[in-house]
Parts: structure tokens; C-alpha cells; sequence
């Protein structure tokens, strides 16, 4: 073919081709300025429109007003008339296209249908061939947008790249047959080959990675991102980051899967959050879980409600509301529920053991069955295997396998029976003091006072003693200590009754002495009856109180034996001299 010229000259000449032509005059008497029409029947004879390079058979042929346009392409921007700065570059390019302004269609059939829109870029044969009036996109790739009609902002660039789209809009498609079957679904950003391949009316979602969001046709606000990530996902509100995360996910809602393959076998599990390599792998229909490691939660297959955060942590669960935290906690954890195991290798081998709590490295470690036991410190309770209702506290604390209700507080304490309460070992014990100095030692804060009351033994209580009995009581520091039955201890010396025989003690005089018994019924300085009856007595200072009044008597016995033998004396003395006097009346007779 021979190009053509528009030189101003006013002679056609034909060559041996009918098809071909070499223009060198006006196709038209009052044609419009600066066009170059190329080809047969390019361009309007009649047009007023400017600056157009029309190349090919028929291209531009309806263009009227239409400037500044650039159509290649056998019947490109054929039905161009008021459109501008529009660049058709392919058979059938914009062919449709009438007042569309600014697109640029590069390809067979590229825009085909665009009539009225504009800023629009479609490259590739095909491309956007259905769109009609949708603006602002720009589809690259052979097929991409094809079906587009009215849909607009929208960026697909790979073969078949939002193939069926429609009236979606704002999407952004980068990748073989990405979002191929998006039809109305807005909002929507997919890279990758195959990504959200079946998606239709899906909106507000991010794919990227091959195969991503495969299935997805309607869920919305959906993040998957690697590989396969969300592959057979058909609902809304999933966030799957991670090679193959959420593969099997087909109606779980509201999961966020983070890590390869994390959460890859969850079907229609929802409200779960799997972060680490293989995490949740094998759940299929767990809700509200929590799985933060690698491995963690691997194959819980419908456990909710757990949080397991470590490597391997909770790996074999299937019960319910545990908290499993640090590497390998829980580790074959199967169908207990409500325990909370924090530490590494806590809880290892539970298995239907519930509400249990292990706090510590390797605490309760062989537990299997046990329940309702609270076991804190490293190493502690790794005896028990099926013990329940049972406290260990303290480092390597222990109880014996099979104890139910047993408590065992401090580092290397341990339990031996049912029902028991071990505090320390080879430890002392303080109540109310910060520093006892014996196994137990109670300080009361209140002087005299025990700090010890025993709520069944009172008073009234009936007495046990025997002759050969021993009781307790305490020394002068308060240790207890055991005594004799009927021996007790004092104070002070000043407590007994020896100072009756001090030189200064005063003993009052048997007329006083009698006085108050005739007024009083009972001694001096000892309780009455009433009183006795009232008040009872204290054992030690009433024996050293009836001591006290022996002890006066008999000083009373010294003190009249003297009177009476003074009164013998004089007696005697007068006896003797009345005999003298007798005697010399006898001897002067």
C-alpha cells in the first residue's frame, strides 16, 4: 500500500490498487484543520474536527466535531463523532465509541463498545471490548475487562484479568485471570494469577498470591494474601496471611490466620485467630480460639474458646476454654477443658484432666486425668497423674499420685495423704511474726493472750486427764511444753507462796483475821464461792494461794507454840517459887 499525504495540492491520483490511495487534496471542501486520514473512507468528508490522524479503512469514519484523536486500525473509532483526544490502535479499536473522550485503546477490538466513556486505558486484544460508558480504568491483558459496561476506576492488567466485570468499580487486578469472574464487586484488590478467580459480587476485598481467594464469589472485607491463602473462602470478614493459610476455609467468619498453612483445614470454624507456622492446621470447626506459634493448636480439630500462645502449644487439643501458654504447654492436651497451664512443657500430658491450673517450668507435667488442681512452681506436681482438688506450692513441690484434696506450700514440700495440709519443709512456721523461731510460733500482738482458740474445746468441755496423764502448758518465753498432770509452773518467785516467811511480810493478826470471816464467809485473799462460780479459778495461783494460808497457819502454830511456852515458862517460874514459899512456911512451923 502507498501512504498517503494531505500536502494541499488539489489532484487524486489512483494507483493499480481500487483499496489504496495517495491523497494529495482535500477529501472535503471546508474540512477541518490539521487532520491526516489515511485509508479508505477514513475520516468524515465533512468534518469540522482538527488535529486528527485517522489511519486505516474507515477509521474515524463518523468522526464530526471530534479533535485531536489518533485511530490506526482498520474501522478504528469508526463511530467517532464528538470524542477527542482518544488514541484507537488495532482492528475494530474503540470502534463504538462516539463522544468518549481521553481513552487510550490499544488492541484488536480493544474498547470495541465504548461509547460515551472516558479516561479509559485498555490494552491488549479485547480489552474492555464490552465497556460502554465506565471511565477511569485501565485494563492490560489480552481479554482483561472484557465484559466491563458501565463499571469505572477500576485497574486490571494480566490476561483475563477482571474478565466478566460489569458495573464493578474501584478494583485493582494484577495477574492472570485475577478476579476473572468479579461481576459487580467493588473495592475489591487482587494480585496474582487465578486470585479470587470465581469472585462475583465480593467487595472490599485484598488477595495476593496465586490462587488466592479462589472461591470466593460474595464474602466481602476479606485479606487473604499468599499462595492459596483462602483458596475454597466463600464468605466475609477472614484475614488469611501465609502460603495456603485458610486453604479448606469454606463459611468460617471473622478468622485471622497468619503463618504457612496456618489454619489450613478450618472449614467453617469462625471468630478464631491462629498466628504461627501450622497453627490450627487441622481445625476444621473451633470458634473463638486464640493460637499464637508454630504448631500451636495444630490439630485441634473443634476445641473453642482456647488461647494457646507458644511453640506446639495445645498441638492435639479438642476441649474448650484453656489457656495454654509457653512452649509445648498442653502439648497432648485432648479433651479437657476450663485449665490454665503457663510455662514450658506445663500440663504436658493432660488429657481429659479440667480446671486445672499450672503455673511454673514442667508444672504438672505427667497430669492426665487430675482435675480442679492448682499446681505452682518449676517442677512442681510432676507425680501426680490422676490426684484431684489438690495445691502444691513452691519449687518441686509434690504429692503422691491418686491424693485427692492434699496441700503441700513450699520449696520441696510434700504430701502424703488425702486431706492434708504440709506447710515447708523442715520449715518453721509464723502467725502473726515475720521470724519464727520454732516450727510453729503465734504471736497474738495482745500481751497474755494465746492468739490459739480451739472453737470445739472450751471450758466446758469434759475433762480426759488421768493420774498418768501429761498436759501441755508453757515457760516463762511461751514455748509450750509438756508437764505432769497436778504440776505446774509460775512466773516469778514473787508468784508463790514462800513469801510468806520474808521478814517483812506482815501477817495479820487472828482477830482481824476473824473479824473478816465472820463478815465475809471465807478467807482473806481467797475467791469467794460466787466468785469461783462466776469466774472459776486459775489452777496454779490457787495452789499457791491455800499454800500461802498453810503457810500462814503455820506461822500462827510458831507464833502461839512460843506464847505458850513463854506462858509455861512463867508458869513454871511461879509454880517454883510458890514451892519455895511453901517450904520455908513448913520449915518455921
Amino acid at each position: 500500500m502507498l501512504l498517503c499525504l494531505l500536502l494541499g495540492s488539489c489532484t487524486i491520483v489512483k494507483a493499480q490498487s481500487l483499496t489504496n490511495y495517495l491523497a494529495t487534496t482535500p477529501n472535503s471542501v471546508t474540512p477541518g484543520n490539521d487532520n491526516t486520514f489515511v485509508g479508505p473512507s477514513a475520516g468524515n468528508n465533512s468534518t469540522t474536527g482538527a488535529s486528527n490522524v485517522f489511519l486505516g479503512s474507515s477509521a474515524g469514519r463518523s468522526n464530526t466535531t471530534g479533535g485531536e484523536n489518533a485511530f490506526v486500525g482498520t474501522i478504528a473509532g469508526f463511530s467517532n463523532t464528538e470524542g477527542f483526544k482518544n488514541t484507537f490502535l488495532g482492528t475494530e479499536a474503540g470502534y463504538s465509541n462516539t463522544t468518549g473522550g481521553l481513552n487510550n485503546f490499544i488492541g484488536s477490538r480493544a474498547g470495541y463498545s465504548n461509547t460515551t466513556g472516558h479516561n479509559n486505558t485498555f490494552l491488549g486484544i479485547s480489552a474492555g471490548s464490552t465497556n460502554t460508558t465506565g471511565f477511569a480504568n485501565i485494563f492490560i491483558g489480552s481479554s482483561s475487562g472484557m465484559f466491563n459496561s458501565t463499571g469505572s476506576t477500576n485497574t486490571f492488567i494480566g490476561n483475563n484479568s477482571g474478565n466478566k466485570n460489569t458495573t464493578g468499580t474501584n478494583n485493582l487486578m494484577m495477574g492472570i485471570s485475577t478476579g476473572f469472574s468479579n461481576e459487580t464487586g467493588l473495592d475489591n484488590t487482587i494480585v496474582g494469577g487465578y486470585a479470587a478467580f470465581y469472585s462475583k459480587t465480593g467487595y472490599a476485598n485484598s488477595y495476593l498470591g496465586i490462587y488466592a481467594g479462589y472461591s470466593n464469589q460474595t464474602g466481602h472485607n476479606n485479606v487473604m494474601v499468599g499462595d492459596s491463602a483462602g483458596l475454597n473462602n466463600t464468605v466475609s470478614g477472614n484475614v488469611f496471611v501465609g502460603s495456603k493459610a485458610g486453604l479448606s476455609n469454606t463459611s468460617g467468619t471473622n478468622n485471622a490466620f497468619l503463618g504457612y498453612q496456618a489454619g489450613n483445614s478450618n472449614t467453617f470454624g469462625f471468630n478464631n485467630t491462629f498466628i504461627g507456622s501450622l497453627a490450627g492446621q487441622i481445625g476444621t470447626e473451633g470458634y473463638n480460639n486464640t493460637f499464637i506459634g508454630s504448631f500451636a493448636g495444630n490439630a485441634s480439630l473443634k476445641g473453642e474458646n482456647n488461647t494457646f500462645i507458644g511453640y506446639a502449644v495445645g498441638a492435639s487439643n479438642e476441649g474448650s476454654e484453656n489457656v495454654f501458654v509457653g512452649g509445648y504447654s498442653g502439648r497432648l492436651n485432648y479433651s479437657g477443658t476450663s485449665n490454665t497451664f503457663l510455662g514450658y512443657n506445663a500440663g504436658y500430658r493432660n488429657s481429659t484432666g479440667t480446671k486445672n491450673t499450672f503455673i511454673g517450668n514442667q508444672a504438672g507435667y505427667y497430669n492426665t486425668s487430675g482435675s480442679n488442681n492448682i499446681i505452682i512452681g518449676p517442677n512442681s506436681g510432676t507425680a501426680i497423674t490422676t490426684g484431684d482438688d489438690n495445691v502444691l506450692m513452691g519449687y518441686n513441690s509434690q504429692a503422691e499420685d491418686g491424693l485427692h484434696n492434699a496441700t503441700a506450700i513450699g520449696s520441696g514440700s510434700r504430701v502424703a495423704i488425702s486431706n492434708a495440709l504440709i506447710l515447708g519443709n523442715k520449715a518453721n512456721v509464723g502467725i502473726g511474726t515475720s521470724a519464727p523461731t520454732a516450727r510453729l510460733e503465734v504471736d497474738s500482738e495482745v500481751d497474755n493472750e494465746s492468739g490459739i482458740r480451739l472453737s470445739r474445746l472450751t471450758a466446758n468441755s469434759p475433762s480426759q486427764l488421768t493420774t498418768a496423764d501429761k498436759v501441755l502448758t508453757v515457760d516463762a518465753t511461751g514455748r509450750v511444753v509438756l508437764a505432769q498432770t497436778g504440776r505446774y509452773t509460775v512466773q516469778s518467785v514473787a508468784d508463790w507462796s514462800d513469801k510468806v516467811f520474808a521478814p517483812t511480810y506482815q501477817l495479820q493478826p487472828l482477830t482481824e483475821v476473824e473479824k473478816y470471816i465472820k463478815a465475809n464467809q471465807h478467807l482473806p485473799g481467797v475467791p469467794s464461792a460466787g466468785e469461783v462460780v462466776k469466774q472459776g479459778v486459775e489452777v496454779g495461783k490457787m495452789e499457791a494461794k491455800l499454800l500461802e494460808k498453810v503457810e500462814e497457819l503455820t506461822l500462827y502454830s510458831i507464833q502461839l507454840e512460843k506464847e505458850l511456852r513463854a506462858t509455861k515458862q512463867q508458869q513454871q517460874a511461879k509454880i517454883d517459887e510458890l514451892e519455895k514459899l511453901v517450904k520455908k512456911l513448913l520449915e518455921k512451923k
